[in-house]
């Protein structure tokens, strides 16, 4: 179980011949805090909010004792169940290095990070055991610390409230917060790997990744500081927190940094670096020809990424990381073995450029042409019945207008394939009847003319969206159709005619000012969810989700939503999720609304309520993912009383989607996500009140 507290003071209390009272500590932590709000100020601040990060892990138990190279009185090396360990003498000297010795490309601690602790204990003890510390200048007051007493391990941290990286003139900037978590078999006489993961508020750990047993994160009262400073003579301190008392008696094999996110995540691929995967790959007694001095480790950066490295009898056993390739190999006597790929990570979101439109847009759509390239289709609501929409072409590195197309108040672009075909549909909402009949298009690609061309006219009434599947076969193309005679309409499934060339009717579905279709398939099962808004009277409505049984869709599931405008079906590790976008609530006439994701039930075959997500006049989400972590973003149309804010929320297990990114937007319609054949990552946003709409570089690392 975890457990959480807050004290004002360090624990345990210093001994009477400390020359430094508790109040002087008290002060000194005050003026460090001061020092660091000072330089948080002296950097300026960048447009959109940058995760500090190094780019590869820190292997701080290594750098401590390389730093006390020729003074190695103290420490012994021992082997344990055919794994090597250190046994530091709690008598002899202190083992550490200086912090910014380590954080050479940030002068701030990551607000996100692993630490991963390999280590050996046998039996408990009733005092605090410090297995790593990082101290400020004071040499006293600790920032932070990984601690054991008896089956409970712990994880400190100096919180600041507003103080660390803000004001320090607060009590609560010399508060410490634990974290803590409980297991006999931590003092088993064991090897165990802990991995403890920290973002923002949540602390989660985990346990002996090779086996993976995921404990429940904590959301902490304070959050990790989101900008601790390394200042010059802060300086971690491994198996002690520089003193006699509290050392760690037991044995350390490990003690890893990682920037970034929670690396258990990817199912421990970036735990390659440790121990446990040379079993993996090597027998116990090839593993135990390795010496003591061998050069465990190479890293190869990536100006130097094609460097040669041999592999034979003689360096079996090898590891080597290289950050062109992100990948871990290991020298299995003849070649190289890959044993790991580090995943990508999302570092910050910059803005990118503008892309101007005709007129204010309600939809954008990217997509691909084999041999051409990408394209972005923008849907154009203009005061003209015949607005031009533009289709873009990504060209030089930015979209650039390629063809323009005369459409009628578009609300929305769906482009897919027929064969070896390619199609554009437009929906054209016509009119500012809510009950208007127009004429909404279907545009094929034409290869000799490297254009889209008109294919065929399908009459729709208020249509706000298309989209396009197959089954058994077939190719069916699906209109919401908002409005006809006082909200209350009939949406069309259409299905492709071979003979016709054309699509023709297939199957009416009774809908209320219907404003989405998702389909997707869960298994061998087919899905097609709606999204009904408003019925004249009230936006509290069901929404649908349908499924296919035989030669048709039935009704399978009502959801309760508010104003739905879209639905996003995405899958993350296997589970099938719904998110739900909900825009107004019709009775207090507020935007102010929490739209919701659903778990799918395999059991139940149903959708299950997971999680609220509080919305600003929500139109749209967009899943993406980046690496192995996965990400929604809503577009955010707000109200008249503040300027929208886009959230990108990333998926944390137990914790659900949490916000890690707010970006001041414009009154925003629908978000992409699209990435170049270069591997740059983009968003694209819709803007809904003017004719400059955004994209965004996602930038990784």
């Amino acid at each position: 179980m975890l457990k959480s507290s807050s004290r004002n003071q360090d624990h345990p209390a210093s001994s009477r011949s400390n020359i430094y009272t508790r109040q002087h500590r008290q002060l000194v932590k005050i003026c460090f805090i001061i020092l660091t709000a000072a330089m948080v100020t002296s950097t300026g601040a960048k447009p959109l909010a940058r995760l500090c990060t190094d780019t590869e892990p820190i292997d701080i138990l290594a750098l401590s004792i390389a730093s006390s190279s020729g003074q190695m009185n103290g420490m012994e090396v021992v082997n344990v169940d055919d794994k090597r360990g250190y046994r530091f003498d709690p008598e002899a000297r202190l083992f550490g290095v200086d912090a910014a010795a380590m954080m050479t490309k940030c002068q701030f601690f990551p607000s996100e990070f692993s630490l991963v602790v390999s280590f050996l204990k046998d039996g408990p003890r009733n005092s605090n055991e410090y297995l790593l510390t990082l101290l400020a200048p004071d040499r006293r007051s600790i920032l932070l610390g990984v601690r054991l007493q008896r089956e409970v391990l712990s994880f400190d941290y100096l919180t600041g409230g507003g103080g660390v990286g803000g004001s320090a003139t607060t009590a609560a900037a010399t508060t410490m917060s634990t974290a803590s978590f409980r297991d006999e078999k931590l003092i088993d006489g064991k090897w165990h790997t802990i991995t403890i993961a920290v973002a923002g508020k949540y602390i989660t750990f985990s346990l002996d990744c090779v086996h993976y047993k995921a404990v429940e994160g904590e959301k902490m009262k304070n959050a990790f500081p989101s900008k601790l400073a390394v200042y010059p003579n802060s300086k971690f301190h491994i198996a002690s927190r520089r003193s006699r008392r509290n050392r760690f008696t037991g044995l350390l094999s490990q003690i890893y940094m990682v920037p970034g996110a929670d690396i258990s995540s990817a199912e421990c691929s970036s735990t390659s670096f440790f121990d446990h995967l040379i079993a993996s790959v090597l027998p116990t007694s090839a593993a135990n020809k390795l010496s003591n001095d061998a050069q465990f480790l190479t890293y190869i950066d990536k100006e130097d990424g094609e460097r040669a490295l041999a592999c034979d009898v003689k360096n079996r056993g090898q590891l080597v990381y290289r950050e062109k390739m992100g990948g871990l190999e290991m020298c299995g006597g003849e070649k190289w073995k890959k044993l790991a790929t580090t995943n990508e990570k999302l570092d910050y979101v910059v803005e990118y450029s503008d892309l101007t439109t005709k007129s204010k847009s309600l939809d954008v759509e990217v997509f691909e042409l084999p041999g051409h390239g990408l394209f972005l289709a923008s849907a154009n609501q203009g005061r003209d019945k015949n607005m031009n929409s533009t289709i873009f072409k990504w060209r030089e590195g930015r979209f650039q207008p390629y063809q323009n197309i005369t459409t009628d108040n578009a609300r929305h672009w769906k482009h897919f394939n027929i064969g070896t075909e390619h199609f554009l549909a437009v929906a054209n909402h016509g009119s500012d009847d809510e009950a208007a009949e127009a004429q909404s298009k279907l545009y094929r690609w034409k290869e000799d003319q490297k254009r889209f061309v008109l294919h065929q006219y399908i009459r729709t009434f208020s249509a706000r969206c298309f989209e396009s599947f197959r089954i058994d076969g077939k190719t069916y193309l699906v209109v919401a159709n908002y409005a006809k005679n006082d909200h209350k309409g009939m949406s069309w499934i259409f299905v492709w005619d071979e003979d016709e060339r054309a699509f023709i009717k297939y199957q009416p579905l009774d809908t209320v000012g219907a404003y989405d279709f998702e389909y997707f398939k869960v298994g061998s099962e087919h899905y097609l969810a709606l999204a009904n808004s408003f019925n004249g009277v009230t936006t509290n409505l069901h929404s649908v989700i349908y499924r296919w049984r035989s030669s048709s869709f039935i009704p399978h599931q009502y959801i309760e939503t508010i104003g739905a405008t879209d639905m996003e079906h995405f899958k993350i590790d296997g589970v099938n999720y719904l998110a739900i976008a909900n825009y107004y609530d019709h009775g207090p006439k507020s935007n102010q609304v929490n739209s919701t994701i659903y778990r799918y039930r395999e059991r139940k075959k149903l959708f299950e309520k997971l999680q609220d997500i509080p919305t600003n006049g929500a139109l749209d989400f967009e899943f993406f993912t980046v690496g192995s972590d996965s990400f929604l973003i809503a577009a955010s149309s707000g109200d008249t009383s503040k300027h929208p804010i886009s959230e990108i929320y990333r998926w944390q297990g137990v914790e659900g989607f949490v916000s890690v990114h707010k970006i001041p937007t414009h009154p925003c319609a629908d978000w992409e996500s699209f990435t170049t054949e270069q591997g740059q990552r983009f968003l694209v946003s819709a803007n809904s009140e003017n004719r400059h709409s955004k994209i965004l570089q996602l930038l990784t690392y």
